[in-house]
């Protein structure tokens, strides 16, 4: 499924489709960006780039090479959503190449001007965590992994968007464009049906769950979107294509699509279960739920965890097994 040429450049089932193996400072561990070399009328394609570190751009420029290809060939960058890990080294590959950047029009604010969206992205969720009682000096462990995060943002320009039915060339052939909001609200997936592949990025991975998480809204009076909904809608109707091999941001091909869909929608029901059973115990607080869920978390996890139990919590609320009282601006969370 992944045939090594060079420690960090793989080939794929896909003639001119390769894995290219970065480093990230994260638990999540190493990312993947996908070379598709030029053919027909298509552009020598990055799908992804990495984190901005010394680390993530040897190990690009190294598999890039293997394939004869540096920074300066790249004609496009197709980013599949916002996430660090993902976007990194895009400035540098378009100061040097000049490479037209694609991304979902939700991505566009994260490139053009990172820094004013990490802000608001802030001053929303600081809404979320005192609603949810969540203690002073934890919430400000949060704002320093997400200004860690930050830290490593360059701007760059976003020249054409893709959503939803678009299709994409690629080494000769038509790729379908899927919008698979959940993990993240901005995430694309790109399909092609005769090959039966899938890029997956983040939607589809094999070894972990993708977190779906936490973000603002589109406009200050929309609802807090619930992105474990969008998740679970979207992992099914993916599941619904004709899939031979799924390469994903992280970790393994998955090549049985529909049965790790499966399992994904069993573990989100037993862990929505759990929380439910905990709130007929007696009511609690977002952060008492997500201290009884995962009671070892380090700081740098946080987020990902109540990101994850407000999920399950807005599954709980839409099947009409839990609500919410407010007792002075925190929320108490009941079993229906």
């Amino acid at each position: 499924m992944l045939t090594k040429i060079t420690p960090h450049c793989h080939e794929t089932a896909l003639n001119g489709l390769y894995a290219i193996t970065l480093p990230t400072p994260f638990p999540v561990g190493d990312v993947f960006a996908y070379l598709a070399l030029g053919g027909g009328s298509a552009p020598l394609t990055l799908i992804d780039c990495g984190v901005r570190t010394d680390a993530a751009r040897a190990a690009l420029k190294e598999g890039l090479a293997a394939c004869g290809v540096t920074f300066r060939d790249i004609e496009r960058i197709i980013l599949t959503h916002h996430h660090t890990d993902h976007i990194g080294l895009a400035g540098e590959i378009v100061a040097e190449s000049g490479a037209q950047v694609l991304a979902h029009p939700l991505c566009v604010p994260w490139l053009d001007f990172p820094a004013a969206k990490r802000s608001t992205f802030d001053a929303y969720m600081l809404s979320i965590f005192r609603e949810g009682g969540v203690p002073e000096d934890v919430i400000g462990g949060i704002e320093r992994v997400s200004a860690y995060l930050g830290s490593f943002a360059e701007p760059v320009r976003v020249e054409d968007t893709l959503v939803e039915g678009d299709q994409i060339a690629l080494l000769g052939r038509q790729w379908q464009v899927y919008h698979t909001p959940g993990h993240a609200g901005d995430l694309l997936c790109l399909y092609q049906p005769e090959a039966r592949i899938l890029l997956s990025s983040d939607h589809v991975l094999r070894a972990i769950s993708s977190n779906p998480l936490l973000e603002p809204p589109e406009s200050p009076e929309m609802p807090r979107p619930q992105r474990l909904l969008d998740y679970l809608r979207e992992l099914q109707r993916i599941a619904q294509l004709d899939i031979h091999i799924a390469y994903p941001g992280h970790g393994e091909p998955v090549t049985q699509v529909p049965q790790l869909v499966e399992a994904r929608l069993a573990m989100h029901a037993q862990r929505a279960e759990k929380l439910r059973a905990l709130c007929a115990e007696q009511p609690r607080t977002l952060y008492q739920l997500v201290r009884a869920m995962f009671p070892h978390l380090r700081e740098p996890e946080m987020f990902l965890a109540i990101s994850e139990v407000l999920g399950h919590l807005d599954l709980l609320v839409r099947d009409g097994k839990a609500f919410t009282d407010l007792r002075e601006g925190v929320a108490f969370w009941h079993a229906a």
